[in-house]
């Protein structure tokens, strides 16, 4: 008969290792049954279950849990919510002065008949009336002459600078 005490040490490492693999399938089916249901009785019995029948347990409670957890079930409600009600955020709709189709207050210019209503900013993209020649929001110029001014501003700095 072979001499059992040279393999003892991994027989009772071993054992540590599968009661502790035992404990933590126990408590992760315990955690999962608490994510999945607020049902009291329902975590007694994922606890339960895979405590007392170790691997089989867990597979038993596998196929017998729900399948989404509070929060998923939680996010697909307001999901179905917000595509059952209609329209959307919403939008401020105005005629367009030119053919009369409603269009929302923010476009800058009617898709129907492609009159122009305002402009954007070239430098911070904010709406901009037509008869502005500099924007509120971030001052720069953007007058048909403003462009120009630019040009000539940039080239006579370059001069000056000695380049």
């Amino acid at each position: 008969m072979p001499d059992l005490r040279s393999i003892r040490p991994f027989l009772v490492i071993g054992g540590i290792y599968v009661v502790v693999f035992w404990l933590a399938l126990s408590y992760w089916a315990f955690r999962d049954a608490r994510e999945r249901s607020p049902n009291l009785v329902f975590h007694i019995f994922a606890t339960g279950i895979s405590l007392m029948l170790p691997i089989f347990g867990l597979f038993i409670y596998m196929i017998v849990r729900p399948p989404l957890t509070m929060a998923e079930r939680r996010a697909l409600e307001l999901e179905t919510q917000a595509l059952s009600e209609p329209g959307g955020p919403i939008r401020e709709l105005r005629p367009c002065p030119s053919c009369g189709e409603p269009i929302d207050s923010q476009y800058v210019l009617c898709p129907h008949c492609k009159t122009q209503f305002s402009k954007l900013c070239p430098r911070c993209n904010k709406q901009l009336k037509l008869g502005w020649s500099v924007c509120p929001y971030c001052a720069e110029e953007v007058g048909l002459d403003a462009g120009r001014r630019k040009e000539t501003v940039q080239v006579s700095t370059f001069r000056s600078s000695g380049g």
